[in-house]
């Protein structure tokens, strides 16, 4: 299984810790003492005084993110400061620091406002305590889930994880005995997640390396293969990490060993294997480093969309790697290719409940593809529909009639008048859906079905359905669905096909399915997969993230990477 939804990971701690030590010529001190100059009760009637004074808000030293739980939680407290201990502080700063491996950006967290607060030891300590407090709150609600408007990507909150307010994040830290930790713990632990953040410091490490590579073009060539020649097979090498040897042939010649390390590639970046550079594989060779940062952030920030608890039995589909997997108590029972939509009919990305399965279906063909596909076809030909097992059905119930297509002038239909009938396709072998659907409710109409074109999932590309999951083994699914009935059996099935009659069978006990879009994931080895944005939604995400200054990289020019003791560690020190 791609370990990248809700697997935890064995070992969180200390799998990745990056630390930031901002060159601005300021440490902390090593005592880890820092005197505010007041005790603790004169410290809660300052905080007292200054929250219940209106417009506190406007802080020129502090742009507060929620004013309101602040207020509230210290009202709750009586006002009593909750950073005494300076290595707390500390700590929490380089948790803040380093909040650009979690694809966020430390300069939302009052980094250097707390910096400055802790350097001039100003006797009025209510700054810090705030800074503090505030910037917990924010770095929780942008590990918490969306944490902006989900109609920005058209997407609905209630589909996925939201961050919780402030004050109830506040609560989980204080009732912690260990405050840093619980803020630490605020990070998802799935294994996916760790190591997209692993990724990120090594692209980093590395960013200086290929990506002075000039972008290669091979002559315009839309099919570059093996035995082909092109002054550009010398920065492919260069790319791939192959060192020229005289024995390979001409510089410019594209040998063998050069296309083995580019079937390596594409087989690293979820591409066909097969050493030809056609325009798929030629973009990904000509992303920099930095294009693949973006686009661990953008797989970082949907990672958190999802629930961190595990249920027993779920579904998940992944849109760009074109693959289901069906997850009981924990283990993969199996997974399976399936074809999903065309980049102009796309799938959705949702989350709701699989409730049953729906053997023998007819098809009731959506009003887009009436309009686009039908009508063009029934205008030069009306026995179209009855070609297809498809009836023409309009009103319901009792006043329902089924109408003939020779009747129908469809040069004069529009949406007006298509929307007025239903086509509605019979079970049959011609049947869209084939002999099998999931009942898996939702707005958007999508499901998982058979299908009565399986060549299509021979095809290491598979977008070419108008928005539903096709499932290249339908029975196997179904017995998935279906296994918790107690008086279910796979022969049941095979009774029911055969009758040709539409029946459903519910499961008893529902469970959720996923659909998601992550652009990068772990191959069975655990390494990580670039796959392709076939809808685009990174950029999209990148763009969104960018406007609202919600993540941040490093520049490499900056950075002094080296290597530390334990599991897994890298040390970053770069300049602000």
């Amino acid at each position: 299984m791609a370990h990248f939804i809700l697997k935890n990971h064995k070992s969180r701690l200390l799998l990745i810790m990056v630390v930031i030590v901002m060159s601005c010529g300021y440490a902390l001190r090593s005592d880890a003492q820092y005197s505010r100059g007041m005790s603790d009760l004169e410290m809660s009637s300052l905080l007292s005084k200054k929250l219940q004074k209106s417009g506190f808000e406007a802080d020129k030293m502090i742009r507060f993110f929620d004013p309101v739980s602040i207020r509230a939680f210290y009202e709750a407290r009586d006002y009593r400061p909750l950073w005494n201990d300076t290595e707390d502080i500390r700590d929490i700063l380089g948790i803040f620091e380093a909040s650009w491996t979690h694809g966020l950006n430390p300069n939302e967290y009052h980094v250097t406002q707390i910096k400055q607060f802790l350097k001039e030891g100003r006797r009025d300590g209510s700054g810090l305590e705030l800074a503090v407090t505030d910037g917990v709150m924010r770095y929780g609600h942008d590990l918490g889930g969306m944490r902006f408007d989900p109609s920005l990507i058209k997407q609905k909150a209630e589909y996925w994880r939201m961050p919780v307010d402030g004050l109830t994040l506040m609560k989980t830290v204080t009732a912690s005995h260990d405050y840093v930790q619980a803020i630490k713990d605020f990070a998802p632990d799935n294994t996916l997640y760790v190591a997209l953040q692993k990724e990120l410091v090594r692209l980093l490490q590395e960013e200086s390396g290929y990506d002075h590579v000039l972008p290669m073009g091979f002559g315009g060539s839309n099919h570059f293969i093996p035995g082909s020649k092109s002054k550009d097979v010398v920065s492919l090498r260069i790319r791939l990490g192959v060192q020229y040897k005289p024995e390979y042939g001409a510089e410019n010649y594209y040998d063998d060993n050069t296309a083995s390390a580019m079937m390596a590639f594409q087989r690293a970046h979820g591409l066909e294997p097969d050493g030809i550079i056609g325009p798929q594989s030629l973009a990904v060779l000509n992303r920099s480093n930095r294009d693949r940062m973006e686009q661990i952030v953008a797989n970082l920030e949907r990672a958190r969309w999802l629930p961190q608890e595990k249920p027993d039995r779920y579904l998940l589909v992944n849109i760009p790697q074109q693959l289901v997997w069906a997850v009981d108590k924990g283990k993969t029972v199996f997974e399976m290719k399936v074809v999903v939509g065309m980049p102009w009919r796309r799938t959705k990305e949702f989350t709701t409940e699989v409730k049953g399965v729906r053997f023998n279906p007819n098809w009731t063909v959506p009003i887009g593809i009436k309009m686009a596909d039908f009508l063009p076809k029934l205008k030069e030909n009306p026995d179209y529909l009855t070609e297809k097992n498809i009836e023409i059905i309009k009103g319901y119930g009792k006043e329902a009639v089924t109408l003939d297509p020779h009747a129908i002038d469809w040069n004069t239909v529009g949406w007006k008048e298509m929307g007025a009938m239903r086509f509605v396709q019979n079970p049959g072998d011609d049947n869209a859906l084939g002999a099998v659907r999931i009942l898996m409710p939702n707005i958007y109409n999508i499901y998982m079905h058979d299908t009565n074109h399986p060549e299509f999932f021979e095809r290491g590309q598979r977008t070419y359905s108008s928005g539903c999951i096709r499932l290249h083994e339908p029975e196997k699914m179904a017995n998935f669905v279906l296994g918790g009935n107690g008086d279910w059996s796979p022969r049941d099935m095979d009774g029911i096909i055969a009758t040709g009659k539409t029946t459903e069978v519910m499961t008893s006990k529902p469970f959720p399915v996923y659909i998601i879009y992550q652009t990068v994931w772990l191959d069975g080895k655990g390494q990580i997969v670039y796959g392709s944005d076939v809808y685009k939604r990174d950029r999209e995400l990148i763009d969104v993230l960018a406007a609202m200054h919600g993540y941040y990289l490093p520049v490499f020019g900056n950075a002094d990477i080296v290597s530390v003791d334990g599991e897994h560690q890298t040390a970053l020190a770069y300049n602000n």
